[in-house]
């Protein structure tokens, strides 16, 4: 499944000029494990200024999934497709990881906001 991904959703590189910048030269935006389940989406939300996650298992097998976030967040929530959500999850390590229960074959979306605005 994972293969099947890299090879029909390459990345694609986009050639920028030489800055001066805050990141390393190798960062990873999101983590996501176990190697069970494929992040599918990451977008800003259609109605607020927070970040929607969206990811799916493949194997079927019942997982905990473990986000690990660019910067610390202030509120999660998982939601529907819809991006309406449906309740609050805890946030780990400082704001920086949270874990998401996830059924086999199941589809989750979470929301991540990272300022104190709701």
């Amino acid at each position: 499944m994972q293969q099947g991904y890299a090879l029909n959703y390459p990345m694609i590189p986009i050639s920028a000029s030489l800055h001066d910048g805050s990141l390393p030269a190798q960062h990873s935006f999101v983590n996501i494990e176990p190697n069970n389940v494929i992040l599918t989406v990451i977008k800003k939300s259609e109605d607020r200024d927070s970040l929607i996650l969206r990811f799916y298992e493949f194997t079927g097998q019942q997982s905990q999934v473990r986000l690990r976030l660019p910067e610390k967040a202030v509120r999660a929530f998982e939601t529907n497709l819809m991006e309406k959500q449906e309740h609050e999850i805890a946030l780990e390590a400082g704001g920086r990881e949270l874990v998401v229960p996830t059924g086999p074959y199941e589809i989750k979306t979470v929301e991540v906001s990272f300022s104190a605005q709701p």
